[in-house]
């Protein structure tokens, strides 16, 4: 009797097990689709930061805005209103949630004597 009840507790927790690991599998993907967002959003920050900064120094911001992003990320819009500058750029996909942006906004005033 203690055997067969040996028996069926490993096979209960084999099950367990099975039906654990795809929870996990989802919260770990999760975890690491926020850090990809966290870093994505201090990433755009400091692009829309060196666009404002060229825009106030009369260059093109969103070269400077493509400069500054690493390879894995690009411009999706660059806006500039007076002496902000606005940069969107798309989070990278690492999990089931639906894609989503981060935008960020800089103001910087322009350097005397430039338009």
């Amino acid at each position: 009797m203690t055997i067969r009840r040996q028996r069926d507790e490993r096979a209960s927790v084999s099950i367990e097990v099975v039906a654990l690991v795809p929870v996990l599998v989802l919260v770990a993907l999760l975890v690491l689709q926020l850090g990809v967002a966290g870093w994505t959003t201090s990433q755009t920050e400091e692009a829309a930061r060196a666009a404002a900064r060229a825009h106030s120094l009369g260059q093109d911001p969103e070269a400077a805005a493509e400069r500054a992003l690493p390879g894995a990320l690009d411009v999706l819009d660059l806006w500039v209103n007076g002496d902000t500058v606005t940069v969107k750029v798309e989070v990278p996909r690492v999990s089931i949630l639906p894609k989503f942006t981060v935008t960020r906004e800089v103001s910087i005033p322009s350097s005397p004597g430039l338009p």
